[in-house]
């Protein structure tokens, strides 16, 4: 069964990368670059985002995944006014031979309500919604605990979190094989409780996280994370075309200590720490992404785009990410001290925000993480940002900087700043009002490099040369 969900669920994720990706050959243009994009299976309310499942598409999920039947929970009486629980009604049914389906309503749920150790697990829903009381700060369903279920499945579900201070955690999801696709949660989460947490329990096993929908947060007080893989994960996760927005203490938190991630598509605004943040062991890719920061009031402090927490293998590509405003940043993509070797490739980076950097390298934290390779390439950086550099790097080696494009016309921004660093800086050009080149104790070789330095200061943020794909052209000096 494991090799067969695993199979299944890679083939959903190729699908979903293939359709979100389709005539993505290179980075959007600038101006289309601050559009927000739509996000795919994404209706304009969060009845339509949440209402996947039908009757019928029922009925192939409890096929695929083993249920012998789909049992509607008002035909066991589940109220769906909301006005009576449904706790027991889903603790007694729900197992492995049957799927409950919710039709269209509301759902009131009181306590947790958990299963564990189950062979499979599964509750879909189609425009239905569930509530939980006033005040909740408790996980509302728990899939895996203690004890991790075979194979859960979850979709086609609306949380209300709408009520003043309410929040708590919607769903824990511990279980060897796992899909959650089309959830949302509605109403700031204004309790400090991480929302959705996944573990992958099995070494051989997959998580789908898809359509996840989370626009509305948590205050900037607190310090709740969207969505997190925990620390009990051991397989391979998928997180596809999600929408992450406005939590304090990361969007997207992917920290497993084994197994690998990958981020596929999706937005993610206005998140404090990072709107993703990748720290894994194994394999690692964030394809696709927008990550948007934009309103300094709604994220916490340090608003990074995309975090390299650690691994010894991430690739971030065909990405867009947008610091426009922020209320502090490290910068747009950041490789962290402890982070062992990524590259980042066919991006288009757009910083705005004063002093923050398109592409962050901080000192190593030892001799495995100084030696690399570190590799960017195919980057399009832009934007009216003064102050600081484009590119900042420390104390790393085996840095390569490949096709770069740098057009940062804010006041004394500067192109690259290099403190002990070795490495290459290849076939791009770089256009500042600063220095293109600030190098300490660096050998950083350069070979077909254009610059211009002292540029004239422009507000409208326009990407010069970049945007033409004249690259190295009309510019003052090469090497």
């Amino acid at each position: 069964m494991n090799t067969e969900r695993r199979t299944l669920l890679r083939r959903l994720a190729a699908l979903s990368v293939a359709a979100g990706l389709a005539g993505c050959g290179g980075p959007p243009d600038s101006d289309a670059a601050t559009d927000r994009p739509p996000l795919p299976g994404r209706g304009d309310s969060l009845t339509e985002a949440s209402s996947t499942p039908t009757p019928s598409t029922s009925a192939l999920l409890a096929e695929e995944w083993g249920f012998d039947t789909v049992t509607d929970v008002t035909d066991l009486g589940a109220d769906p006014t909301g006005e009576s629980p449904i706790d027991d009604i889903l603790a007694e049914h729900a197992g492995p031979e049957e799927l409950l389906y919710l039709p269209s309503g509301r759902y009131l749920i009181e306590e947790t309500v958990s299963f564990a150790g189950d062979e499979r697990i599964g509750i879909v829903g189609a425009d239905a919604t569930i509530v939980p009381p006033q005040g909740n700060d408790d996980t509302i369903v728990s899939f895996g605990w203690p004890e991790p279920v075979g194979n859960a499945v979850f979709a086609g579900i609306t949380f209300d979190f709408s009520a003043e201070d309410t929040g708590g955690r919607p769903l824990l999801a511990k279980a060897d094989n796992l899909l959650i696709e089309d959830v949302a949660v509605r109403g700031e989460a204004d309790v400090n409780q991480d929302l959705f947490r996944v573990d992958v329990t099995d070494a051989e096993g997959s998580g789908m996280v898809r359509r996840l929908f989370l626009p509305d947060g948590a205050p900037p007080d607190t310090k709740v994370t969207g969505c997190e893989v925990g620390d009990d994960n051991r397989g391979d996760v998928s997180f596809v075309d999600c929408e992450i927005d406005r939590f304090p203490d990361n969007g997207l938190y992917a920290n497993p200590p084994k197994g690998s991630v990958h981020v596929v598509g999706g937005l993610y605004e206005n998140n404090g720490v990072a709107g993703v943040r990748i720290e894994v062991a194994d394999d690692a890719v964030v394809r696709g992404v927008h990550v948007r920061c934009d309103d300094r009031t709604r994220g916490g402090v340090n608003m990074r785009g995309i975090r390299l927490r650690a691994g010894r293998s991430v690739v971030v590509e065909d990405c867009l990410v947008e610091m426009l405003e922020v209320t502090s940043s490290d910068g747009a993509i950041t490789f962290a001290s402890e982070l062992q070797s990524a590259t980042v490739r066919n991006c288009l980076i757009r910083v705005d925000a004063e002093d923050v950097n398109a592409i962050r390298m901080k000192s190593a934290a030892n001799d495995a993480s100084r030696a690399g390779p570190f590799v960017c390439e195919s980057l399009t950086i832009t934007g009216t940002a003064g102050s600081g550099a484009a590119i900042e790097a420390s104390d790393r080696e085996g840095v390569t900087f490949r096709d770069i494009c740098i057009y940062q016309p804010g006041t004394d921004r500067d192109g690259i700043h290099a403190d002990h660093v070795s490495g290459e800086f290849l076939d791009s050009s770089v256009s500042v009002t600063g220095y293109p080149f600030v190098l300490n104790e660096s050998n950083l070789s350069r070979r077909n490099v254009s610059t211009r330095e002292g540029i004239a200061e422009s507000s409208e943020g326009d990407d010069g040369s970049c945007g033409s794909g004249g690259i190295g052209s009309d510019l003052d000096r090469d090497w």
